[in-house]
C-alpha cells in the first residue's frame, strides 16, 4: 500500500487526483494541501507519506524547491501544466512527470512505476520463528525446540545431541546442517564438535568457553576469531587513557 499526499494550489486538480486514487486499491490518500508550507508542516508533525503528488508551479514555494525539503525516502510524481519544467524536474528524486490534464490511465502508469520500489518496505514481514522441529529417530514424530531452551549442540559422527534445559535430544543430522538451521545471531560454532547458544555463555577463558560451573567446552583454533569478534562487538571498554 502506498500512502500519499497531494500538494497542488489548484483545487480542481486535487479533486481529479482524489477521484483517481479512490479507484486504485494500492494507493491510500493521507491528505491534500493547496498550501505547500502547510504540507511541509504536516510531514514534520508526523504525517508519513511514501509518495507525494506534487504540482511544480505554485506561489510561495515551487514544487521543485519543496522537493528539496522532503525526506529522501519519499517518492515524487510531479504534476504540472507546463512541459518546460521536465528537464529541471528529472534532476530531482522524481519517478514520473505528468502533464495536466492528467488522464486516469496515465496516472495509473505513474503509480505502477513507484509501487515496486515501495512494496518491500510496505509489506509487513512475518517475524522469524523462535524454534525449529527435529525428528528424534521415530517415524512420523517431530519435536519442537525453542531456541532459548537450547544450551549447546554436540556432534557425534552422523548424529548430533541437542542439549536443552531439562534434557537432551538426539537426531540424525550433521553439525553443518544444524549450524545452517540455527540463527547466526543466536548461535555460534566454537569447535568442530560444538555449537553454543550465545546467551548461555558465562565467560571465556583462553581456549575454554564456560557455560556453567559444571560445563566447560573447548574453543577450537579455527573458530576462535568469530567468537572473539562477537565478544569485542558486545564489550564495554573504557575510553580513558591508561
Amino acid at each position: 500500500m502506498i500512502n500519499c499526499i497531494i500538494i497542488d494550489d489548484e483545487q480542481y486538480s486535487i479533486d481529479t487526483l482524489t477521484e483517481y486514487i479512490k479507484k486504485v486499491e494500492s494507493v491510500n490518500l493521507l491528505g491534500s494541501y493547496t498550501n505547500p508550507l502547510k504540507a511541509i508542516q504536516a510531514i514534520k508533525a508526523g504525517e508519513k507519506p511514501n509518495l507525494v503528488l506534487l504540482d511544480i508551479d505554485m506561489p510561495e514555494l515551487s514544487g521543485i524547491e519543496l522537493a528539496g525539503l522532503l525526506p529522501s525516502d519519499i517518492a515524487i510524481i510531479y504534476i504540472t501544466a507546463y512541459s518546460g519544467y521536465a528537464l529541471q524536474a528529472f534532476e530531482t528524486n522524481v519517478f514520473d512527470f505528468l502533464l495536466k490534464p492528467v488522464s486516469f490511465s496515465r496516472f495509473v502508469k505513474a503509480v505502477n512505476k513507484v509501487l515496486p520500489n515501495l512494496q518491500i518496505e510496505n509489506t509487513p514481514q512475518p517475524p522469524a520463528p523462535e524454534y525449529i522441529f527435529i525428528n528424534p529417530g521415530v517415524k512420523g514424530k517431530s519435536i519442537k525446540l525453542v531456541f532459548s531452551d537450547i544450551i549447546y549442540i554436540e556432534g557425534l559422527k552422523n548424529y548430533v545431541v541437542i542439549y536443552v534445559i531439562g534434557g537432551k535430544h538426539i537426531t540424525y543430522l550433521t553439525m553443518n546442517e544444524m549450524e545452517s538451521a540455527l540463527p547466526s545471531d543466536r548461535f555460534i560454532r566454537i569447535h568442530k564438535s560444538y555449537i553454543i547458544n550465545l546467551n548461555k555463555i558465562q565467560s571465556v577463558e583462553g581456549n575454554t568457553v564456560i557455560i556453567s560451573e559444571h560445563l566447560n567446552l573447548p574453543l577450537g583454533g579455527s573458530y576462535k576469531d568469530s567468537l572473539t569478534s562477537f565478544i569485542n562487538k558486545n564489550s564495554v571498554l573504557s575510553k580513558r587513557n591508561h
